[in-house]
């Protein structure tokens, strides 16, 4: 049985190239014709390749979900007692949010709230990515209750949840326009003040 021609594009920097335009200019604003241009791609074989711009915007979504999820994980075993572990998480969630000029923020916060109004699939991604979020840091808090580092009166299941709130609101503000150095003061408070 013959098969098809052969892929001329990299996946990885098409995507990469598409998770960039929605990070910035969200899903909405987003037209085929801009993703034709920066994936350096004609529409048919976009379509071909990855359905419409909604299944695009989602791949791209899980991508930065993935880098997310890396960094955290990297950091927690580090072997850096809580405290200084989630600092670091924060950290490298800025230099994320602040490497372009002007920032971008998170892609998540920043551009699927508004798309799941409009795409009930990418909200659907955005509920369950929040949620495992808040499971992966509530499991990592466990881990440092167990080992002494948080009090045992703290309730993981709802600390995790205000730890994601301060990554939410590190997006925003980066977003806006805050500085790294302003967002990193923030990021450390949180922490100090959240878990001890």
């Amino acid at each position: 049985m013959p098969r098809g021609r052969p892929r001329k594009f990299d996946e990885e920097v098409v995507l990469n190239a598409a998770m960039m335009l929605f990070w910035e200019k969200g899903l909405s604003a987003t037209s085929i014709d801009d993703l034709s241009d920066v994936m350096q791609m004609n529409k048919p074989s976009i379509y071909n390749a990855f359905g419409g711009k909604e299944n695009i915007y989602r791949l791209t979504l899980k991508r930065f979900a993935r880098q997310l999820d890396t960094g955290l994980e990297a950091t927690f075993n580090s072997g850096l007692p809580l405290p200084r572990a989630l600092i670091a998480f924060y950290n490298k969630a800025i230099d994320l949010y602040c490497q372009n000029d002007p920032s971008l923020g998170c892609l998540m916060i920043c551009t699927a709230p508004s798309a799941s109004l409009d795409h009930p699939e990418v909200g659907a991604d955005l509920r369950r990515l929040i949620r495992q979020l808040d499971k992966v840091l509530a499991q990592h808090l466990l881990t440092a209750q167990k080992k002494g580092e948080l009090s045992d009166a703290q309730d993981v299941a709802q600390l995790a949840k205000l730890l994601q709130a301060v990554l939410q609101s590190i997006s925003l503000r980066a977003r806006s326009g805050e500085s790294a150095n302003s967002l990193r003061k923030f990021a450390a408070y949180s922490v100090n003040t959240l878990t001890f």
